[in-house]
This record gives C-alpha cells, sequence and structure tokens, in this order.
C-alpha cells in the first residue's frame, strides 16, 4: 500500500485486548487497583508492548461503552473504591453493599444500586474534610470544556429520574438556559459537583495507572466510537452538528445494512453528523473531542472507519438496518485537518465489514494502520484478504475482535468444510485450535498482534464479550482471581516471550 499522511506502525509488537471491566477483583466491576497493576506486570512478563480497551466512557442504558451520556467523560465504575478508604474518603463499613457481587460477570443493574450512594458517601466526605480542594479547583478548570457539559447533563438528568433530555421541560433541555439554572439552582449544583468530584477521581486514577504502563513499556490502545449516543451531553450541548428535527428528535440514525452479523441489518441508533456544519466549525468538536482521547490514551482506534467516507443513514423511526442509504462523509479533508493538529496521534483505521473503492482509497491516503482478523479468513477463497500470508505489515492483526465468540467457540461452530480448511492451512489437527491460531498469529507480517485474553485463557463461547444486534447480555464477562493467578503461574508468559523472541514482536 503506498504511503499517505500518517506513518507510525514501523515495528513489530504485541498485546492483549482486556476492558477494564474484565478484570479481576474490584467492586463486582474491574477497576483500576491491584488487578490492573498486575495485568501490566503480565504484559510485561509475557513480552507485550500494548493494552487495548473498549472506550473509558460511562455507560448507560443497555451497558454499552459505545453508547455513552458522554464522548469525554470517563467511566465512574472504573474507580477503586479502596484506594479511597486509604485517602480518607470512605470505611470498609461503606464497602458492605458490593460485597456480595459476582466474581465472574458484571452485573450492571445491582452495580448501579450499589455503587453511587458509595461514591456519594465519598463526595460528602470530601466536602466535609475539604482535602485537596485545589487540586479539585484546578482539574475543573482545566477540564471545564467538556466537564461543565457533561457533569450539567448527569446532574438533570438525576433531578428527572433520568428521563431523556429531550423529555425534559423547556428551560433544562435548552442547553444554553439550563447551564444557567445550573449555576443559581443551589441543589443543582450540588449534584454538578458531585459529577466532577467522579471525574476528578477516575482522572487521578487512570493517569496513574496510565503512568505505571508506560514506564513499564507498555502502550494503552482506547478506541473512540465514530457516533455518539442520542441521549447524551454531546446532543443535548451540540445539536447543531447532528441532522434533528425542530423538537431535538433525530431526523436519521446510525447503522449498517444486512451483513455477517444480521440478516436485517444493524440499528445503532445513533444521530448522524452533519458533516457540512462541522467543516464549517474547522471540525472544533471532533478536534476536542480526538484531544481528549490523545489525554487518554496512547494510541486511538478509530470505531467504523468507513463511516469517515460514507455512512448508512436510516430514516428515523426504524426498526431495522435495512431501507437506509450510503451518504458521503468527510473523506481525507478531516484527516488532513487532524494531522495538522495532532501530528504525533496515532491511529488505527478499524475498516471492517463490506468495503468499496472509496473507503480503501481513504485508508490508503491516510496511510493508517487496517485491521486483519483471522475468524474472517476461511471460506475456501485463496485471495480471502485476511489469510495470514496476505496480511500487510502496516496492520494490526486479530484473532477475532469484541464482536467476535471466542477462538475456541467460533472453531467449534463451524461447517465441517471450513473446519477441514482450518486444519490444512494449519497443518494441524486443531486439537488445541486457539494456540494453533495464536503461533499463527505471531508468525502474520501483521506488525501489530493484539490476543483477547479469553483467547490466552483458551475459554469458549461462555466468555464471549459482545454479540452485536442483540440487546442484552453482552459486556458482562470477567476474567476470575483464580483463573488470572493460575495463568500468571503457568508457563504461558515464557512462551508467550517465546513466540514474541521467535517471531520478531
Amino acid at each position: 500500500m503506498a504511503m499517505g499522511i500518517w506513518s507510525w506502525l514501523n515495528g513489530r509488537g504485541s498485546g492483549v485486548f482486556l476492558h477494564i471491566s474484565s478484570l479481576p477483583g474490584g467492586h463486582g466491576i474491574g477497576c483500576f487497583g491491584k488487578s490492573a497493576n498486575d495485568f501490566v506486570k503480565f504484559l510485561t512478563t509475557s513480552g507485550m508492548k500494548y493494552w487495548q480497551v473498549c472506550p473509558l466512557n460511562p455507560t448507560s442504558y443497555g451497558d454499552s461503552p459505545y453508547q455513552s451520556p458522554s464522548a469525554f467523560a470517563g467511566n465512574p465504575y472504573f474507580i477503586d473504591l479502596r484506594d479511597l478508604i486509604g485517602e480518607g474518603l470512605l470505611v470498609d463499613s461503606d464497602l458492605h453493599g458490593l460485597e456480595p457481587m459476582p466474581e465472574s460477570f458484571v452485573n450492571f443493574g445491582d452495580l448501579y444500586k450499589n455503587f453511587w450512594p458509595v461514591l456519594k458517601t465519598a463526595f460528602g466526605n470530601f466536602l466535609h474534610l475539604k482535602k485537596d480542594a485545589k487540586k479539585f479547583d484546578d482539574f475543573c478548570q482545566r477540564s471545564a470544556w467538556w466537564l461543565d457539559n457533561y457533569a450539567t447533563f448527569m446532574a438533570i438528568k438525576d433531578q428527572f429520574g433520568g428521563r431523556q433530555w429531550i423529555e425534559w421541560p423547556k428551560e433544562f433541555s435548552n442547553h444554553q438556559v439550563a447551564m444557567g439554572k445550573a449555576g443559581s439552582d443551589e441543589k443543582l449544583s450540588r449534584r454538578v459537583n458531585f459529577y466532577k468530584f467522579a471525574q476528578w477521581i477516575f482522572d487521578r486514577q487512570w493517569n496513574k495507572l496510565k503512568n505505571f504502563a508506560n514506564g513499564s513499556g507498555i502502550e494503552i490502545i482506547g478506541d473512540i466510537p465514530i457516533f455518539v449516543g442520542f441521549d447524551s451531553a454531546d446532543v443535548w450541548a451540540n445539536r447543531q452538528i447532528f441532522k434533528l428535527q425542530k423538537d431535538g428528535s433525530p431526523k436519521f440514525v446510525a447503522g449498517v445494512p444486512p451483513d455477517a452479523f444480521s440478516k436485517t441489518g444493524q440499528l445503532w441508533g445513533n444521530p448522524v453528523y452533519d458533516w457540512d456544519i462541522l467543516a464549517a466549525d474547522n471540525f472544533s468538536w471532533w478536534t476536542n473531542r480526538i484531544k481528549r482521547c490523545a489525554e487518554l490514551y496512547d494510541v486511538v482506534r478509530l470505531d467504523h472507519f468507513r463511516g469517515f467516507c460514507d455512512y448508512w443513514e436510516i430514516p428515523a423511526p426504524a426498526t431495522t438496518g435495512m431501507g437506509g442509504k450510503w451518504e458521503k462523509s468527510v473523506g481525507i479533508k478531516f484527516f488532513k485537518h487532524v494531522k495538522k493538529i495532532f501530528p504525533h496521534i496515532k491511529f488505527i483505521a478499524e475498516d471492517l465489514g463490506c468495503l468499496n473503492d472509496d473507503v480503501i482509497q481513504l485508508l490508503c491516503d491516510t496511510g493508517l494502520p487496517g485491521m486483519n482478523v483471522l475468524h474472517f479468513a476461511f471460506d475456501w477463497n485463496n485471495k480471502n484478504k485476511y489469510l495470514p500470508h496476505g496480511h500487510e505489515k502496516n496492520s494490526v492483526l486479530y484473532l477475532g475482535t469484541h464482536d467476535n465468540d471466542t477462538t475456541a467457540g467460533w472453531f467449534r461452530s463451524l461447517p465441517e468444510d471450513i473446519k477441514h480448511q482450518v486444519r490444512c492451512y494449519l497443518r494441524t489437527s486443531c486439537d488445541d485450535v486457539t494456540w494453533d491460531f495464536i503461533k499463527k498469529a505471531y508468525e502474520s507480517p501483521s506488525n501489530l498482534l493484539i490476543l483477547s485474553m479469553q483467547d490466552i485463557l483458551n475459554l469458549g463461547s461462555e466468555a464471549r464479550f459482545n454479540t452485536p444486534n442483540t440487546p442484552c447480555g453482552n459486556w458482562q464477562w470477567r476474567m476470575t482471581r483464580e483463573q488470572f493467578d493460575g495463568l500468571c503461574e503457568s508457563q504461558t508468559p515464557q512462551y508467550l516471550c517465546h513466540l514474541r523472541d521467535t517471531y520478531g514482536r
């Protein structure tokens, strides 16, 4: 592929995908505590250079990190509450309501009921003790460009029982009017400060963990969903950059046409951008968003990259992904603008799906590494671009993504003729198919390899993280402490180092 305006993936390396929520320990969900630091140590002893996570944004209805009330804020669930005990903001007994939470999966319903009262207790103690008040104020001033909108949005949302912003009274659904009211209403102002407090704690703990990872030679790969949730501070505060009706409801929503995941397409429901309005403002909202991602991550994966070339626009309301049409997006103009502002940022393009020539050309023009997925390689077509022998160096290789089954589960579900192709290609019996694939992936010409923790643990379909186009049961998988300790005590880290040395990663 010809060189484009970006070129950063010049050496070989490997890493692991494991979202923060899937770490062991914590309080019913993985967090920035001891297990996170232990995982960094596992990466270094396994010869890895990267840790990939899903978006760190807060989750809402559906529990998806890709449907957030903010494209800028962090998820308070990831705060290590035990660290707040050490700071004197909590005591052990404050956590008793969280102790019965399951270890092997995230029960988001119970977490919602049990977590927030504890964090509000910490906030009350913070106001009483006035400890680090200046540091908190400094953070609020430094982050006001995104924090004020988010915290006010969440505070108002609480005031109206969690209803969508479009259902609020007009004086609150109107962003400018609401921001003024928030400053003059004492009760609402306290709620706003609570959400700012949560972001301050998130920011401190994440930066501490990231600095530890970077100091250990590990870079963090984060994710930027191309679209944002409708019920978000982003849409509420920036209605002009989205294609909305006069009442604020979406004219069109995002998704994809029928594909391998769904015969009726995927209906994501996110409002679509008015790229002409964005361009007229020099993409300021988007550059602010990338600025925030650059604060959080070392490398940023651009989810649904083809949406920067063209996107599937579905008239609202709709019940499936069918009935939409492809609309032209912003193209290389956007990336040239971003390159001027962030010349050293590292992007990965999620270029999966059915791609037309224009999308392929855009990827070429940017020079960004695209993605290869081994689960997509086997269809008896020797020109399938996902077959390892055809991988380009400037690419990132996955066995499967967070939207796929585990490798063991995927292989079990294959028809016999495809299983036969896999066995012939790998020249093994595939009795241990996951590790056969891991070895083959290390051999690949792709400069960067990302393995999922589920595959390293050799787990089956019970450990699948997400099934697209299904409304519930996703994002819940967690690694138990027993699984993690057993992995660290096994020969796996040494074998991964051997593969790294053998194949120059």
